[in-house]
Order: C-alpha cells, then sequence, then structure tokens
C-alpha cells in the first residue's frame, strides 16, 4: 500500500511538471497599459512614462501609458 501511494505520488508530479511547462509562453505577449491616475504632465507622469520607455527596451512589448 505504502509503495503504490510514493509511485501514484511520483506519477502526480511528473504530470504536474510536464503540464506547466507545455502552456508557457513569452511575457509579456502583447502591449501592457500603465494606469497613473494622476493629471497628465504631472511628475507622476512624466515617471510612468520614462518608466515606460525603458519597460519597453527591457520586454520588446509597447508599454502605453493612460
Amino acid at each position: 500500500m505504502r509503495t503504490r501511494r510514493l509511485l501514484g505520488g511520483m506519477f502526480g508530479a511528473t504530470l504536474l511538471f510536464a503540464a506547466a511547462g507545455a502552456h508557457a509562453e513569452a511575457y509579456p505577449s502583447k502591449s501592457i497599459k500603465m494606469v497613473v491616475p494622476f493629471t497628465a504632465g504631472g511628475t507622476t507622469d512624466v515617471l510612468a512614462r520614462i518608466v515606460g520607455q525603458e519597460l519597453t527596451k527591457a520586454w520588446g512589448q509597447q508599454v502605453i501609458i493612460d
């Protein structure tokens, strides 16, 4: 009985790890929208746009600041 549980657990873990890798895709796969809840042209907006430009370079996907 104990051996059966151990083998069943190992089989289940193997299936879990195999399934996790099968559905992985590169992140991010589409453009990202960053919402800045402050007025346009303010310090927070300018900082968010600078960060958005750097994230666009790093991720290879467009980061839209809204």
